[in-house]
């Protein structure tokens, strides 16, 4: 298999597991669920406030990242079954920037701070790192 296709499917993985995510916990929160979500990731921790404290602003935060994560995973999808698959130059371009945009501000303001287990937060980045890779040998060998 070429590499550009691997990393179309790095890249549709991430996706749809960000898809599935997302949706999970628009789910979880419609069934009054988000609570003990966050309770589970991140109250452990005493770094943040607790829901009571938050009131009802915590259920639209936690409904705006789940929003966030469903449509970055559905976006990212999209480009690497569309393009990337193709070796696209824009489709590449279009999951670099769009995939290291979420999982930077993943990796900085959830993973590095400890509000998540590395071992659990760890394999989005596995596979955007892996996408990236692949797509970047695929459009070098295009090129060349």
């Amino acid at each position: 298999m070429s590499a550009h296709r691997l990393g179309a499917i790095f890249f549709a993985l991430w996706g749809l597991m960000h898809v599935a995510f997302g949706t999970q916990m628009l789910m979880l929160n419609a069934s009054g669920s988000a609570k003990a979500v966050i309770d589970a990731f991140y109250l452990d921790t005493g770094l943040l406030p607790t829901p009571d404290q938050l009131g009802s602003t915590l259920d639209a935060i936690f409904n705006q990242h789940a929003w966030n994560l469903l449509w970055f995973g559905l976006a990212s999808t999209v480009v690497a079954v569309a393009f990337n698959w193709r070796n696209s130059r824009g489709g590449y371009w279009a999951n670099m920037v769009l995939i290291a945009a979420a999982d930077l501000g993943f990796i900085v303001a959830v993973m590095m701070p400890g509000f998540i287990d590395i071992w659990i937060g760890i394999w989005g980045p596995v596979l955007w790192i892996a996408g990236a890779i692949f797509a970047s040998i695929g459009r070098m060998q295009a090129r060349g």
